[in-house]
This record gives structure tokens, sequence and C-alpha cells, in this order.
């Protein structure tokens, strides 16, 4: 028998979000459509997740906000569940245009997040220690893909999430 539940990518965009709780719950929003704010989603996500996130919902105020509040991070420096990413030109030409949620860490130090682009829910995966390297030895994601195929930036440019990473903002 055929399973007749819809694609979490087949449901309206209208359709409410649950509240996550877990990195679980937001694992199950992937792939959902939405037409809500990339930013205010990523700031409720880490709340969620017990994260002390700000009201701040633009990438130039966020990063003066975290600034202020001496809760930049180096790159290199482990981020944990909740923190917030920050990633540059992604969907544009501006600096901070993109930023995700935390949501773990494995045992080769690849860091899982969530973020919306492009009215999708997303889950990506960053290793700062090698930025440059898609995948292992073993065929595991080391860097996601972060810009999308509308964009043509000359040669040259970046594309994976280590590379386009630019701050990681603390909010334990």
């Amino acid at each position: 028998m055929i399973s007749r539940l819809p694609a979490p990518n087949r449901l309206p965009s209208d359709t409410p979000l649950l509240a996550p709780h877990t990195a679980t719950d937001l694992r199950a929003l992937v792939g959902r459509r939405t037409k809500a704010n990339a930013f205010d989603l990523a700031i409720a996500w880490a709340d969620a997740l017990g994260a002390m996130a700000p009201a701040v919902r633009e990438g130039e105020p966020l990063l003066s906000w975290a600034r202020e509040a001496s809760r930049l991070r180096d790159l290199d420096e482990p981020a944990q569940p909740g923190d917030l990413l920050v990633f540059d030109q992604i969907e544009s030409d501006a600096d901070a245009d993109l930023i995700a949620v935390v949501v773990a860490r494995d045992e080769r130090n690849v860091t899982e997040f969530i973020y919306a682009s492009g009215g999708v829910i997303r889950r990506g995966f960053y290793d700062a220690n090698r930025p440059s390297l898609r995948r292992d030895h073993e065929g595991k994601v080391v860097n996601t893909f972060m810009r999308t195929g509308r964009r043509w930036p000359p040669k040259g440019t970046h594309y994976l999430a280590g590379e386009l990473l630019a701050h990681v903002i603390h909010t334990h």
C-alpha cells in the first residue's frame, strides 16, 4: 500500500509551522515551505533551543548587537546548539544576508545547522577547519553548498558553507 501522507515540501506554505523544542523537532521542519522571514525563524528556533537570542531581525544590526554584547566568536571555535551562524553574500551581494541556527556537532567536528532560504527550510553542515572540502573520505558531507543556481557570481566565488561562514554568535 502506498502512503498518502504529504511530503513536507508539498504542504501549503500557509500551513503553520509547529514550534520546535528539540533538535529533532527542528530537523522535522526541513523541506517545509515558508513565507516567514528567515531571520525571524532563526531567532525563534534559537529561543526554542534555550538560547538567549536577540530581538534584532537584520544582518548588520545583529552583528552590532553581538559585538556590543561580546558574543562574537572565532570561526574555529566550536559552535554550540542554539548559536547563530551568519553567512555573507548567499542570497544577495550584501554581508550578513543569511542566518542559521546550530543544531548539533558530530564526532568529526562537523556542525549541523538549520536555515531558511528561497522559501524552504533547509539543513546544512560546515567545518571551519576544512572549509573547502565538500565530502570526507567516507563520502559524508562536510560542507553544504549554500548558493542557489539563480545567482551566477564571478568565477572563483565560494559556494560551500565553511567558505561563506562569516560570524558565529554565541547565544548562551
